[in-house]
């Protein structure tokens, strides 16, 4: 195996197969091998990402790991979409604490149009459009177009899990249904920040099968989110991942994702604890601070000052 971890280093690509070995490592050879690909690639910089949860619950979708599914029987706050004041000021707070993007989050599979419309009135006039995101479910083509005229150049959706666990998870829209959202924002030229969630009963398999599959669609940023237990979702007994398989899992991940930008978001603080700081050993070079869509999270300035505490900076360039 020790010639896997040298091909990667070389920047060789490495197969399915290869990768799957790659978990019965020791976590230190892994961590060896993805800090210097991501230094050679990502250097010493950190993005950070922050989000607001613009529209809260009562989501079509039966996702038995989220807390905001109608499905589900949470107590998640419930809200429509919020002012354009509420997010813009939400958006300044973050980008001038240090987050390089921020990401605009709804529930659902879709916003309707008017709400859409909404959202493109203030991306018009606002001044700091580049570093913003939208997440709102499936896109259409005349929804993105609208999107890139008023200047949003940045589209999350993520694929979860592998497709073949995919129906396990969700069986209200397909896992073809999210790749087919991806591949149309993509060929309008917005860039693609898409990933998924570990812990909710995938194998390694699948977690190397979604790893290809986002290598394939060729995106640019991939959030990991590590699964926490929400009481009232069909979930709630999941066991948690450790921590050392939580940082192996990055570790592959980058192994495989040498060039993307990987981000790591929801479930950090609890599944990590003390070990938040090994995710860029692991190889890891960005980070989603200031909380999740229906939890809380660490500020900003305590992850900076992690960052500098490392020897690392923070990256503010998208």
């Amino acid at each position: 195996m020790e010639k896997i971890l040298e091909n990667a280093i070389n920047g060789n690509e490495i197969s399915k197969e290869e990768a799957l070995l790659l978990f019965n490592l020791e976590a230190e050879d892994l961590f060896y091998a993805a800090t210097k690909i991501r230094k050679k690639y990502k250097g010493d910089k950190v993005k950070i990402c922050s989000i607001i949860n613009a529209k809260s619950g009562q989501c079509s979708e039966d996702c038995k790991f989220c807390a905001q599914s109608a499905f589900n029987k949470t107590e998640v706050k419930v809200y429509p979409l919020v002012s354009i004041d509420n997010i813009k000021e939400s958006a300044n707070k973050a980008i001038a604490a240090g987050a390089a993007c921020f990401g605009i989050v709804s529930s659902g599979n879709y916003l309707n149009e008017e709400e859409a419309d909404s959202l493109c009135e203030m991306f018009k006039n606002y001044k700091n459009v580049e570093k913003l995101s939208v997440s709102i479910g499936r896109l259409s083509e005349e929804i993105l177009l609208k999107l890139k005229k008023v200047g949003i150049k940045k589209i999350h959706h993520n694929l979860e899990t592998s497709g073949e666990f995919f129906p396990k998870i969700c069986s209200t829209h397909t896992f073809a249904e999210r790749t087919e959202t991806i591949k149309r924002a993509k060929a309008l030229g917005f860039k693609i920040c898409a990933g998924g969630l570990f812990g909710v009963g995938e194998s390694f398999r699948d977690r190397v099968e979604l790893a290809f599959a986002l290598k394939e669609l060729d995106v640019e940023s991939v959030p990991m989110n590590f699964f926490i237990p929400v009481k009232g979702t069909a979930l709630e007994g999941a066991e948690p991942l450790s921590a050392i398989e939580i940082l192996k899992t990055i570790s592959i991940f980058r192994l495989i994702l040498q060039k993307q930008d990987i981000i790591i978001c929801g479930g950090r603080e609890i599944n990590l604890r003390d070990l938040q700081s090994m995710i860029f050993a692991a190889g890891a070079n960005g980070m989603m601070s200031g909380g999740y869509l229906t939890t809380d999270g660490r500020n900003i300035e305590k992850d900076i000052q992690m960052i500098k505490d490392l020897g690392l900076e923070t990256d503010l360039c998208q």
